[in-house]
């Protein structure tokens, strides 16, 4: 899957762009504030119905302007496929998937798949449980049919069983339980598999990424391992009352990575976890081409100045390597070596507009 044309109007700092990428690598060069990035934020509202700078809309909107428009359209094997549309006026968020409006942003996701690499991306290894679950769950979500519907009937359930600890409703609550018990179960037992697969396929790229050994990853459930979960979960009622909210299932789990028995986070220097980040990406890219025979988009925003010139060269051969479009964001061209790469294009980016300097293979 790739986007073989994209148009934005009233985006931050770009007042009207039209590009047509690459089907492979796509170079945007410019300085700070030029609006590269933002590029990459209208390809984000696309693929996922929302920003990766900012949870409030009318913040990306261009100043002065009411309303800010993305529109692409996206290519699988040289056909045409789908055509899509964001449309947010007056905070008011919209999207449209083949001229008809489209409430669901699981649709949007479905139809132009994609990762981010971005500077903050060793929150991936430093930041919260949260971060590193919903990691997961967008893997599961493309390669696994049936893990949607779960997730949305535990979380539902969840919320309502919350609800009713606070209100100390005991009688109730046990008509939920087992309902909750049955979807946790699946819910864990999705993010298990999952884990192992990508696992697999990290250890690969962070061999080549990183000058240690290995890392050992270990998924933590969100109850104590030892336990069934029913078990747990049962013994655990009374507590969960007293605290007003469900205390142990997979919304507490977490996948743990250790170096040498301490946590990654505190052994790894800052540029070595944006490299096991990275790599964890490109193993969950990896994971969508096997299972979905095609590939996700990958964003790429500024990362490169961050490493030294033989990682940033070998991250962008390991990128290049997964066979699927990516969109690179650089302050300088001689950060990144493009002449070994067959299909490409060169845009620079000044004030918001954008040009195209080289176009190679296409």
């Amino acid at each position: 899957m790739a986007l073989s044309l994209l148009s934005i109007h009233n985006l931050r700092n770009i007042q009207i762009a039209t590009v047509e990428p690459s089907t492979r690598l796509n170079l945007i060069i410019g300085s700070n504030g030029s609006g590269k990035t933002s590029l990459l934020e209208s390809i984000y509202l696309l693929g996922r119905g929302k920003s990766f700078r900012s949870a409030y809309s009318r913040k990306i909107v261009r100043h002065d302007q009411v309303e800010l428009t993305v529109f692409g359209k996206t290519d699988y094997q040289g056909e045409q496929t789908h055509s899509l549309g964001i449309q947010i006026k007056e905070g008011r968020f919209r999207a449209k998937i083949d001229g008809k409006y489209e409430q669901k942003s699981s649709m949007l996701a479905s139809l132009l798949p994609l990762l981010l690499i971005s500077p903050d991306g060793d929150k991936l290894i430093k930041g919260s449980p949260r971060q590193r679950r919903r990691f997961i769950d967008w893997g599961l979500f493309h390669v696994k049919q049936e893990f949607l519907a779960v997730w949305q009937r535990y979380n539902r359930i969840l919320q309502q069983r919350n609800a009713l600890l606070r209100q100390k409703n005991s009688t109730i609550l046990q008509s939920w339980d087992a309902q909750l018990i049955d979807a946790a179960i699946k819910l864990d037992q999705f993010r298990r598999d999952y884990v192992m697969a990508l696992v697999r396929q990290a250890q690969d790229y962070l061999s080549q990424l990183l000058d240690i050994e290995q890392i050992e990853f270990r998924y933590r459930a969100g109850w104590p391992s030892a336990e069934e979960y029913q078990i747990a979960f049962i013994e655990n009622i009374d507590s969960d009352i007293k605290a007003g909210f469900t205390q142990r299932g997979p919304h507490r789990a977490d996948l743990i990575m250790r170096v040498d028995g301490r946590s990654a986070a505190e052994v790894l220097s800052g540029g070595q976890q944006k490299l096991a980040a990275c790599a964890l990406l490109l193993a969950q890219a990896a994971v969508f081409n096997q299972c979905k025979q095609e590939n996700c988009l990958i964003l790429v925003d500024d990362l490169p100045a961050e490493l030294d010139s033989i990682h940033r060269q070998l991250l962008m051969d390991l990128l290049y390597s997964q066979g699927g479009q990516l969109f690179v964001t650089a302050t300088s061209q001689s950060l990144v070596d493009i002449s070994r790469y067959s299909e490409k294009k060169l845009f620079h980016v000044k004030q918001g507009g954008f040009t195209v300097e080289k176009e190679d293979g296409n």
